[in-house]
């Protein structure tokens, strides 16, 4: 069973960047995105295999409502969030 995501440090600063771009557009769609990437760490955990893998045991589940990606591992049963990317991005960035 995986215990609580862990968010490395680029990927927090990614979403704490991301919240306030989206709250500075309309106020409640920062909360509303981050209601979408708890939805999407939910998803994770039920079936964390369930999603494709990008390089070696780094994996990439879509947000369903925002144009963002979680790219994420398994360490143990930790899920440890590496990035949340916006999908116009190329992760050849990071």
């Amino acid at each position: 069973m995986i215990k609580k995501p862990k968010f490395a440090k680029e990927a927090a600063n990614e979403f704490l960047d991301a919240v306030e771009w989206y709250e500075a557009r309309s106020k409640g769609l920062g909360l509303r995105f981050t209601d979408e990437i708890d939805s999407t760490i939910e998803r994770i955990k039920l079936n964390p295999e369930l999603y494709p893998s990008i390089v070696d045991d780094i994996k990439r589940i879509q947000l369903n409502k925002f144009p963002y990606s979680i790219f994420y591992t398994i360490e143990d049963d930790t899920l440890v969030i590496l990035r949340i990317f916006h999908n116009k991005r190329e992760p050849i960035d990071w």
